[in-house]
């Protein structure tokens, strides 16, 4: 029999776990994470990692649970690996995220802005445009958290409604495969689902899941960027960030390895798209322009790494003079915003958005003048 500790839940981590004490002997005071806890929680756990300074542990049954705990509303929660949150209300979980964004930047040694805009989710049930759903014979769902184990449902309550009208005909469609399989299904915004088989991530190109709170984030990063000769877009995907801005600038350049093959027609001239790296495309000196530029920077969710000293030179010598930095994980993005302000650059306004309701992801943008 696996050996259990009883331990009481004080915290929230950012990343989405309970935070608390161990109890075990020898082990007394250790920081120990248990997922899907809340605050005030009375818990039975079974630690399953350890090392010197903390241990993780899997919950094994709430004793007295938290004030804060409500009953989640997927029956599958704390097994589907989609969610984290859905046992604590909304609010607490948007302060436990924007509060943590702002620990982040502390750790750091970056004194946030004095203007932050926050940007909660009004929907916070049924709004993913697109999810990636797995499947065997006659049953779909989603793999548990850390595993290749299938957890059947029925539907997902944080998908759009049109995608779980078709969730019955697609496991019908996917039992012609005789292996596991992945089906992407993504909403358009003509309102038709469409189903990717077995395919990559994104496989109708990457689009912000969130389609309200992505209009947020276009608006606001549009309303901070001056018309400059040029902008920048580097990581732009499809344009998201850029297209509402063609009408104030001379030129965009929009540069991702997933941009479009092929310009939609509707895409005025002045706005490029190069299918390259950013740092290849900036190192053959495709972008080198006269003028004051602008800069939209959206890296991946590890933000910029060891391409960052590349990167600063290059926006350095293309004479951008403002730069709005994006970005999905909060200790990576606010890394990146300490080496610009290091480099002498002004973090000026800051805003923080939830694509991402029931889960501890929070996208985080700032604006940075040179």
């Amino acid at each position: 029999m696996e050996t259990t500790t009883i331990v009481k839940i004080h915290d929230l981590a950012r990343a989405g776990t309970g935070v608390s004490r161990d109890t075990t002997p020898g082990f007394e005071g250790r920081v120990l994470f248990v997922p899907y806890t809340a605050p005030g929680d009375l818990v039975r756990v079974q630690i399953v990692k350890e090392s010197k300074r903390y241990a993780e542990a899997i919950l094994v049954e709430v004793l007295e649970p938290s004030p804060l705990r409500q009953t989640p509303r997927c029956p599958a929660f704390g097994r589907c690996g989609g969610c984290q949150w859905q046992h604590l209300p909304y609010d607490y979980q948007w302060q436990t995220k924007s509060q943590g964004v702002l620990q982040a930047l502390k750790r750091v040694g970056v004194k946030a802005p004095d203007q932050i805009d926050l940007i909660p989710a009004v929907r916070i049930w049924e709004y993913r445009n697109r999810v990636q759903a797995r499947g065997l014979q006659n049953e779909m769902g989603f793999y548990q958290a850390g595993s290749n184990q299938l957890v059947p449902v029925s539907r997902c309550d944080l998908a759009r409604p049109e995608i779980n009208r078709v969730w019955d005909d697609v496991r019908t469609e996917g039992q012609k495969f005789s292996e596991p399989y992945k089906v992407e299904l993504e909403l358009s915004p003509e309102g038709k689902v469409s189903r990717a088989w077995n395919s990559g991530h994104s496989a109708h190109g990457f689009r912000q899941v969130h389609d309200e709170q992505n209009d947020q984030l276009r608006t606001w990063v549009a309303s901070q960027v001056p018309a400059s000769s040029v902008l920048y877009d580097l990581f732009g995907g499809g344009g998201n960030l850029s297209l509402p801005l063609t009408g104030k600038m001379g030129e965009i350049h929009c540069v991702d390895l997933s941009v479009p093959l092929q310009k939609s027609p509707e895409i005025p001239e002045h706005f490029h798209f190069h299918r390259s790296s950013v740092v290849a495309w900036l190192l053959k000196g495709a972008g080198k322009r006269s003028g004051v530029a602008a800069a939209i920077l959206d890296p991946p969710r590890v933000g910029l790494g060891t391409d960052f000293p590349v990167i600063a030179k290059a926006m350095e010598g293309l004479n951008v003079r403002s730069l709005v930095c994006v970005g999905c994980d909060a200790d990576a993005w606010c890394r990146d915003v300490s080496r610009w302000v290091k480099r002498g650059w002004k973090f000026e306004k800051m805003m923080l958005i939830d694509l991402f309701p029931q889960t501890a992801h929070v996208e985080s943008v700032g604006l940075l003048t040179r």
